[in-house]
């Protein structure tokens, strides 16, 4: 299938030269998304400095202009040639594009984030320390994981000042090519769980936010991006753990030993 009108004139805005564009096979170990991108194509770019790859979105005026062309793109990644059978990169921009078909833009992944809080006036705190959480975890990531991603560097945190909030949904989908590459829940890893996922809200967020939950091929069929509840232990455990917390602001601990040596819980 050839590339839409639309796509091909974002391209040449872009610079980006049709001879050094050629499309590639769809690899055998695709990420879960790919079942949710219909059609998805993927292009060697042979102008990309290694290790990159993007897709293409419009940035029209309203919501009906921009959905108007975004829903005539194909779905199409461009990668280096090294990427291109590389499942992690390929993760990362399907998060982009299942965003782009639902809701516009890639970055929209913001403001949903934002408005699944449980006080959505506080969401974009929640999302700033969300990012603030993420890059205090990026050595770890970097180490076990081998993600090496600028959107954690603390200099680009810096840089990005008081728009550092924005660099959630890069973010999100890195941690998504890491789900990619080792075929886990990255929210189960214990020590990003008391990390960066310590909050059930949080964790219900990112959940909703990736993967086949951004389409309705979620096996519970339900509309996209659509927040669920944690089930069994966590919630017991992430109740106990709130309990401590505001006990300790007021100067003491919930499970400090009373007289007769029992405890509150």
């Amino acid at each position: 299938m050839a590339l839409d009108q639309v796509t091909l004139d974002l391209l040449r805005k872009a610079n980006r030269s049709e001879v050094e564009r050629t499309p590639s096979a769809i690899p055998k170990d695709m990420p879960m998304s790919y079942f949710g991108l219909p059609n998805l194509q993927l292009y060697k770019d042979r102008e990309l400095n290694p290790g990159a790859a993007y897709v293409i979105t419009p940035n029209e005026r309203t919501k009906e202009e921009q959905f108007e062309k975004v829903h005539k793109q194909v779905p199409a990644v461009f990668l280096e040639p090294n990427l291109i059978a590389d499942k992690p990169s390929i993760a990362h921009e399907s998060e982009h594009l299942l965003a782009r078909q639902q809701l516009g833009k890639p970055s929209e992944i913001n403001t949903v984030f934002d408005s699944m809080a449980n006080n959505p006036k506080q969401g974009r705190a929640l999302r700033n320390q969300f990012v603030k959480d993420a890059a205090k975890v990026y050595p770890y990531l970097k180490k076990k994981y081998g993600l090496d991603s600028m959107y954690f560097s603390p200099d680009m945190i810096d840089f990005q000042g008081p728009l550092a909030p924005n660099l959630a949904y890069e973010m999100i989908a890195d941690l998504v090519s890491i789900e990619a590459k080792t075929n886990t829940d990255i929210t189960k890893d214990p020590f990003l769980r008391k990390n960066l996922f310590k909050d059930r809200e949080v964790r219900e967020i990112y959940s909703a936010l990736t993967g086949l939950r951004q389409t309705r091929l979620d096996a519970k069929d339900l509309p996209p991006h659509t927040r669920q509840k944690e089930t069994g232990s966590n919630l017991f455990t992430d109740t106990i753990e709130k309990m401590k917390y505001k006990a300790f602001k007021k100067g003491g601990l919930v499970d400090k030993p009373l007289p007769g040596g029992k405890k509150l819980i």
